[in-house]
């Protein structure tokens, strides 16, 4: 079953909600350490050889079944092609031109997941991630949902990612859309697509409340990884550079930019279709409309950030024409656009309205996925800092 996820919970009803889930929490969640998953690729003599079989597995098929959009209720990567706004690409999204350090550490992360109660369950997942200083030099970040999600998020059973790779600087421009009922084939990507290779996901932490909630309610949708790339002796930071990161940040960072491949646009606000292809502009100018399809590495950027209320000094608010696909791509701070270079400090996790009240539940039915045109970065707190403080620690 191919199946994304939408990422839309907000903040009405959060008081009853977060209540709830507070009672249910330990008195001190910051000290309980990260979840870790099941090793995607297991230490030992083997290492090597499965880190060259996970990498395999994603041929240019499987790459586009699982990265290109699946709107209007088609599956396998078969949604509509993307279109551009015919006002012009603006701060709310825009394709990323201007090279530098970003367009080699934020890339496409694909994953496969299974249901842990069912292993012939399984679903893939297209999210976004980018490379971070860190001790082993080994290290991405992207959002906790990328590689868990269970009943609270909205899943039946609980899905864990199995096999995970990261493709920094991905371009799907030229890469052809998956065949229904055809075969995966056995073409593997090449530069035009994977300029700096495809690189393995041998380990991955979420914080421990996404691990025990995955509902966003008490903001830790944070999850990291190691990557390592087969017959390649050097670190990915060795090969592509790391941004910066930051922990605890608070107040409103000003300038913010976000980075990722927006893919499926069944909750892009600005997309002017409903569900069935119909129009459905939501309010937004014809102008302003626009539509993805998970090829192109995109960024918006806002002056004009607020905090979370919901999440306190873990999440930043901007407002954003980004759509899944690009969840657990950076945010980034003191970001200059001339070199590429900034400060992380939070992931793309979801999606609210300007005053941060979207419903925390489905109140709309099918127009559960329009709510509020702004996106969510979830911020690192302590416990992304505990994540972070073992993937930097691990053997790759």
């Amino acid at each position: 079953m191919i199946t994304r996820r939408g990422r839309t919970v907000g903040g009405a009803l959060a008081g009853t909600v977060a209540a709830l889930a507070l009672a249910a929490a330990p008195a001190h969640a910051d000290d309980t350490p990260p979840y870790a998953l099941p090793p995607l690729v297991a230490a030992g003599a083997a290492h090597d050889q499965d880190l060259a079989a996970e990498v395999a597995y994603w041929t240019t098929d499987r790459i586009a079944q699982a990265g290109f959009n699946d709107d209007f209720g088609n599956e396998n990567g078969q949604g509509a092609d993307a279109y551009a706004p015919t006002g012009g690409w603006d701060a709310l999204s825009a394709p990323w031109s201007s090279g530098g350090l970003i367009s080699r550490t934020a890339g496409k992360l694909l994953v496969h997941m299974h249901n842990t109660g069912n292993t012939s369950d399984t679903r893939y997942d297209s999210c976004s991630a980018n490379v971070v200083t860190s001790a082993n030099q080994s290290v991405i970040t992207a959002a906790g949902h990328c590689f868990r999600v269970d009943s609270n998020y909205g899943a039946t059973g609980t899905y864990e990612a199995d096999n995970a790779v990261f493709i920094p600087g991905f371009n799907g421009a030229g890469l052809a859309r998956h065949v229904p009922g055809g075969t995966p084939g056995t073409t593997l990507p090449g530069p035009d697509v994977a300029p700096y290779g495809v690189w393995g996901v041998s380990q991955a932490w979420v914080t421990y409340e996404w691990h025990v909630h995955s509902n966003w309610t008490l903001g830790a949708d944070v999850g990291m990884a190691v990557v390592a790339k087969p017959g390649e002796s050097r670190p990915i930071g060795q090969v592509v550079g790391a941004q910066n990161i930051a922990f605890g940040a608070s107040g409103n960072p000003k300038q913010l930019y976000q980075f990722g491949y927006p893919t499926d646009n069944i909750r892009n606000w600005y997309w002017g279709k409903n569900n069935d292809g119909t129009n459905g502009d939501l309010g937004v100018p014809a102008a302003q409309r626009r539509g993805y399809d998970g090829r192109t590495m995109m960024y918006a950027h806002s002056d004009a950030s607020i905090d979370d209320a919901q999440l306190g000094d873990m999440g930043h608010d901007m407002p954003s024409a980004m759509s899944p696909g690009s969840s657990g791509g950076p945010w980034l701070t003191g970001f200059d656009p001339a070199t590429g270079t900034g400060t992380q400090i939070a992931v793309t996790s979801r999606f609210t309205n300007s005053t941060g009240d979207a419903p925390a539940v489905n109140l709309l039915g099918p127009l559960s996925w329009a709510l509020g045109p702004w996106s969510v970065g979830q911020g690192f707190g302590v416990q992304s800092k505990a994540v972070y403080d073992l993937a930097q620690a691990a053997t790759p």
